[in-house]
């Protein structure tokens, strides 16, 4: 990502949302290991921990949230749950079906990236101001709905 003034006003929108989400993923990646988490991957976080439902997804689902196929998610899940984080179960409403549930383990480490983003909400704040931080917020949210 350009980093002179110039760079910047010239870059356009989708690249510097695409910057900001780097950043935070290159944050996560950080402290994560530093919470007691060092065998997740943003990818994990992106792909599973941020589309899951708290009281449980079928895969099917977890891969169209993500934009991923069944089977990268499938993958990401094996992964998931043989490190501790997830559970398959039965689903209550359709017995033919899983579903996919945070462990205790799973919901510590979706805590800590939750604490990780407000860290990194907080450092943005300091550099642009709470107003300012608002504004991008409410924009960005209205530019998702759409």
């Amino acid at each position: 990502m350009p980093t002179g003034a110039s760079d910047r006003q010239a870059a356009t929108l989708v690249m510097l949302v695409s910057a900001a989400f780097d950043t935070s993923v290159r944050a996560l990646h950080e402290r994560l290991p530093e919470l007691g988490f060092p065998d997740i991957r943003p990818v994990h976080c992106t792909n599973v921990f941020r589309v899951i439902d708290a009281d449980g997804t079928r895969p099917g689902e977890l891969a169209r949230r993500a934009g991923v196929t069944p089977q990268s998610m499938a993958e990401f899940v094996r992964y998931l749950e043989q490190a501790g984080y997830v559970e398959r179960q039965p689903d209550p409403g359709d017995g033919r079906g899983r579903i996919v549930r945070l462990t205790a383990r799973g919901q510590a480490a979706s805590a800590a990236a939750r604490k990780t983003f407000a860290e990194l909400e907080q450092r943005w704040t300091q550099a642009i101001g709470p107003d300012r931080l608002t504004d991008v917020k409410t924009s960005l949210a209205a530019m998702a709905e759409r």
